[in-house]
């Protein structure tokens, strides 16, 4: 009773004065989440081809460069940097006040160390990042400022020195080679705000890793005491996770299980578009589908595409129509690009102009008739327009192609669906095994669309289509050599309109990363990511622990 009577006094003690209580953040407690898959290498020069080592490296180290939200490159362990006139070097001055998580300073031998590795005969990350760093030279001038020297101007450099540094003073002597079965890998030491602590494993696979927040860092310290990951064999299994109180976080939200996390009346969902896009390529150089390099049935394809459908009916709205090679949230893109609205009545016209039309039939030498779309066949010259739609063995993509086969049916294009193992998917590209066909691509990082569509990477990289333009790669090719941004920014539109007069590929849409947490922690932000990690930008901000405060009825603090 006494107690009670007590409350009741500082309460209207407050109330008479103008005084209130807030809970705000307060720095403690632990986040926990869930993610499909396991981890392996958390080492940013292994990484790459495992999300979930992804997602923990980006908590754990730096690179020199990072990109922020538009994706254009900003400091991180660099300070600043210079390029020279010609665009061929490049002077970063370090940081002075970074440690590694173990308190011995950050240096330009690091840099060098690490560049090293990536150079190195016996490295076994990507491909391409191997080739561009063997042609770079790199030299110390001090202990705070690294020179690199590139063969010719190439504008994208930059997003190549967002790999995360790994240090010296712990790896050294390490080969490449030697590198992916050294136990740095499970117990790194970087330079970013969170710490490897605990790895906890179980019947013969890692279950769960925390992180704790890094004494040494220096940027903006997070609130969180505490990051748990907990992992899965699939993301059923994360949602079951969470129901059971497992989880405060679930790391992707796939569009087939959003009903089920909508259901949930505590999880908060949070989406933004992803660095991919989703398209269909066609073989605009094979003989046995020479009507793809007619750009009217290009055209006629796209306008005979009801693209919002696929995406309400099939992703459950996850996911924004693709106008454009260059993702909506880059500083490159052209929001006045030309667009392809669904119109089947132009897409009718145009495959007409262009000589495919429904017919009856007619014997030889007569005069066939037009026919209305469903079960008739558009013919050219005796041959029907059919060709294969390959598409990945995994239930979404099958039902994109599925309701795209019969879209293009009620055109009377006869397009099938060839399923393929999702593990082939690659090798069918790289092999030109295919007429045409769905894929997601990733295009994460600076904005250059060089390496799907320049006629250079018909023969041996990632122009799959074939595609030939003189025009387009000339300008890609002017843009690679620009480091001026402005320069670049105006070619990058000319190349999207030329891209969407020839429309070299079918562009459907741009996907929905959807992430899902408990509505217990505050300040989660979301925003465009260039990989799914950037998920974690605004971390530093996240909260589980509140405290409470009085302030004004004004706002001031009491």
């Amino acid at each position: 009773m006494t107690v009670g009577v007590a409350l009741l006094v500082v309460t209207l003690v407050y109330q008479a004065i103008g005084l209130t209580t807030i809970l705000v953040p307060a720095e403690g407690g632990i986040y926990s989440e869930g993610l499909a898959g396991s981890p392996q290498y958390l080492n940013p020069l292994l990484s790459a081809y495992n999300e979930v080592d992804r997602d923990l490296v980006a908590l754990i180290f730096n690179g020199l460069v990072r990109l922020d939200a538009s994706g254009q490159p900003a400091p991180d362990l660099a300070s600043h940097w210079e390029i020279s006139p010609d665009g061929r070097t490049y002077t970063v001055t370090l940081r002075s006040d970074v440690q590694w998580q173990d308190g011995v300073p950050f240096s330009a031998d690091d840099v060098l160390f690490t560049v090293g590795l990536l150079q190195d005969p016996g490295y076994t990350g990507p491909a391409d990042v191997a080739t561009l760093w063997r042609q770079v030279k790199v030299e110390a001038i001090n202990p705070e400022t690294v020179r690199f020297v590139i063969p010719e101007p190439f504008a994208p450099f930059l997003d190549y020195l967002t790999v995360g540094i790994l240090p010296q003073h712990i790896l050294k002597g390490v080969s490449a080679a030697e590198l992916p079965g050294h136990p740095f890998n499970l117990k790194p030491i970087g330079t970013g705000p969170f710490v490897v602590d605990t790895v906890t494993s179980g019947g013969g696979y890692i279950s769960s890793i925390t992180l704790s927040a890094s004494p040494t860092f220096t940027g903006h310290r997070p609130y969180l005491s505490k990051v748990e990951f907990r992992f899965y064999p699939d993301h059923a299994s994360v949602l079951a996770a969470y129901q059971a109180g497992e989880i405060q976080g679930i790391g992707q939200v796939l569009p087939s299980d959003l009903p089920r996390v909508r259901a949930e009346p505590h999880l908060n969902l949070f989406s933004a578009l992803s660095s991919e896009m989703t398209m269909i390529i066609l073989r605009l150089d094979d003989p046995g589908v020479a009507f793809f390099q007619d750009r009217r049935v290009r055209q006629a394809l796209l306008y005979g595409l009801d693209r919002q459908a696929l995406i309400d009916r099939v992703l459950d709205g996850q996911g924004a129509i693709a106008n454009s090679p260059i993702l909506p949230w880059s500083w490159a893109y052209d929001p006045g690009v030309p667009t392809y609205p669904y119109d089947p009545k132009r897409a009718e016209a145009l495959l007409d102009e262009a000589g495919w039309v429904l017919s009856t039939g007619a014997p030889a030498g007569g005069r066939s008739e037009p026919v209305a779309g469903g079960d008739a066949t558009r013919k050219h010259e005796g041959s029907d327009m059919t060709f294969k739609l390959a598409v990945s063995d995994e239930p979404l993509h099958k039902a994109l192609a599925e309701e795209i086969v019969r879209q293009w049916r009620a055109l009377g294009i006869a397009a099938q669906v060839e399923v393929i193992e999702p593990g082939q998917i690659q090798a069918v590209l790289a092999e030109r095994h295919f007429q045409a066909i769905l894929v997601d691509l990733e295009v994460p990082g600076d904005p250059d669309p060089y390496p799907f569509w320049h006629e250079s990477q018909i023969k041996d990289g990632q122009n799959y289509a074939g595609f030939k333009s003189l025009a387009i790669s000339q300008v890609l090719e002017e843009a690679r050599r620009a480091t001026d941004q402005a320069q670049r920014l105006e070619l990058y539109k000319r190349f999207q309109s030329l891209f969407a007069e020839q429309v070299p590929g079918l562009l459907l849409y741009y996907p929905v990363y959807t992430y899902a947490v408990d509505d217990k922690v505050g300040g989660v932000q979301i925003r465009p990511l260039n990989v799914p990690s950037d998920r974690f930008r605004t971390i530093a901000d996240w909260y589980v622990v509140r405290r409470r405060i009085v302030i004004s009825q004004s706002g001031r603090r009491g």
